[in-house]
């Protein structure tokens, strides 16, 4: 099941106790030069409850931090919901299974009646929301909860501890990140996350195993996979465009001072496209694999 990064959290707003099982840790970044430290960090935004990835090292550096930067503040539940409504229905009368050849309304028909969801709602959503709350009822199907992921339980400890937090983007440009996407390719996409809730491999499952046990090869190999199967369009939208904006805000963040811990989507800091790849482009010295 494809990483959306932060926008999967859109998802679980839109109009509506175990122990840790230990693998590794999870991939970390470090940039430094005289007068700042910033830790990047990939996250998966929604995980199971017994999924271990706090280690030493990422310990060592939240605690050593000032700020935590995330994609998107997305804490305001109402105004969150407000924006995937405004963007993310369709006009009156209007209904999704319509927009599919047949064999694809089957095949909706049947996921969202083995997810339970509510025709009703997935049929007045456009396609680029549909797929996200498919993809959301999904994960909850096999065992993931949104308090669990990293930025969900990151933020909260931040705040306890006085630290600033900051965000690379406004929930509404997270939002219109897919909302502005043509028809066709939020279709791809919808399509293509039917595709793999009906497949028998659990690609969720073996993805964050490979995040979590720090498999940087196979987790970069499973991230493309998954990101790149609705197209080009939405790959460009969701990765290669707000890379190089956040590679940009990063370099400019060098130039001030501080400690700084970004806490992103893995699928932002890994392959040829990511961010790490482009500060290292750029000739900037990163630690990290």
């Amino acid at each position: 099941m494809r990483f959306w990064t932060a926008l999967l959290l859109v998802a679980t707003l839109a109009l509506a106790a175990c122990e840790p099982k230990p693998l590794g840790h999870p991939p970390l970044w470090r940039i430094a030069d005289a007068d700042s430290e910033i830790w990047l960090f990939g996250t998966v935004h929604v995980l199971p409850g017994d999924l271990a990835w706090r280690s030493p090292q990422i310990e060592a550096a939240f605690a050593a931090s000032d700020e935590l930067v995330t994609e998107a503040d997305v804490s305001d539940d109402a105004a969150t919901a407000a924006l995937a409504a405004q963007y993310g229905l369709a006009p009156e009368g209007a209904r999704l299974s319509e927009q599919l050849e047949p064999a694809r309304r089957v095949q909706l028909a049947r996921v969202i009646a083995t997810l339970n969801a509510n025709s009703t709602e997935i049929e007045r959503m456009r396609p680029w929301l549909a797929s996200l709350r498919l993809s959301y009822l999904y994960a909850l199907s096999r065992g993931q909860q949104r308090s669990a992921g990293v930025e969900a339980v990151l933020v909260p400890e931040a705040q306890a501890r006085g630290m600033q937090l900051s965000y690379l983007e406004t929930p509404e440009q997270q939002i219109r990140t897919l909302a502005d996407l043509p028809d066709a390719d939020q279709l791809n996409l919808l399509r293509s996350t039917l595709d793999e809730i009906e497949q028998s491999e659990d690609i969720m499952e073996t993805t964050q195993r490979a995040w979590a046990a720090g498999d940087v090869r196979r987790l970069t190999h499973l991230l493309e996979t998954q990101m790149r199967a609705a197209g080009e369009a939405p790959y460009e939208a969701l990765i290669t465009r707000r890379n190089q904006a956040w590679s940009e805000a990063i370099q400019n963040r060098l130039q001030g001072s501080g400690r700084t811990f970004y806490a992103v989507g893995a699928a932002h800091l890994l392959g040829d496209d990511s961010v790490i790849a482009k500060l290292r482009e750029e000739g900037l010295a990163v630690e990290g694999p």
